[in-house]
């Protein structure tokens, strides 16, 4: 059944999300991890539930059943100067010490590795466990400033911003404050605005959009 649409006990289906994560996106990923080939080593920090490759390394502070390592990006288990490439998506917002999470990555990185991480721009607030910054394009690109930049632009589109905003300012003005009403509220608004976030395969092809996308994305290497 499309977006798993579900009704089961009266309550609302949850609705698919109001951003896009495109094939795009998808392709630049597996493109990188392509690339260094397959006797790389390669660390995807905070993969939660993602399995890349069977030669990808995932990393994350609990066991989602695809962990191979259990570590956090604050202070990863690994060697100096082991890893061909470092990936970390969704990981940059939530961690205490975003700076020293990337000056871990650059440690763990050969002389010539690549980097490639995702932060958010413009979204709501989202905990996992925790939801502590936002960066702009040149925001992201300044804190790799260590590396050089390869590089940059939307990784989540201009379209998600106005869907989840919407969204969100909604829900909460319709809540009063109240979890229950909130959560009734955010799914039936979420029904409503998520088609807007279709827009954004073509929106992200944009690159002067940046300004005011969801999220964006940096790939840098280790000088």
């Amino acid at each position: 059944m499309s977006d798993g649409i579900k009704r089961f006990r009266g309550r609302i289906a949850t609705p698919p999300d109001p951003f896009l994560v495109t094939a795009r996106t998808q392709r630049r990923v597996e493109s990188l991890v392509t690339s260094v080939g397959d006797k790389a080593t390669v660390l995807n920090v905070g993969a939660g539930y993602t399995d890349l490759a069977p030669h990808v390394v995932n990393v994350d502070i609990f066991d989602s059943g695809t962990t191979d390592v259990i570590g956090s990006a604050m202070e990863l288990p690994f060697p100096d100067a082991c890893a061909d490439l470092v990936i970390l998506q969704g990981v940059l917002e939530h961690v205490k010490d975003a700076a020293g999470t990337i000056s871990e990555s650059i440690r763990v990185l050969k002389p010539g590795g690549l980097f490639y991480t995702e932060m958010p721009f413009l979204q709501p607030y989202h905990e996992s466990p925790i939801d502590l910054r936002r960066s702009t394009r040149p925001g992201l690109a300044t804190l790799c400033a260590p590396l050089t930049e390869i590089e940059s632009g939307i990784h989540i589109g201009p379209a998600a911003t106005l869907a989840w905003f919407t969204r969100e300012l909604l829900a909460r003005l319709v809540s009063g404050g109240s979890p229950r009403i909130y959560a009734k509220a955010s799914s039936l608004l979420g029904w409503a605005v998520f088609p807007l976030r279709y827009l954004d395969h073509f929106l992200e092809r944009l690159p002067h959009l940046h300004t005011v996308a969801s999220s964006c994305y940096y790939l840098g290497r280790k000088d």
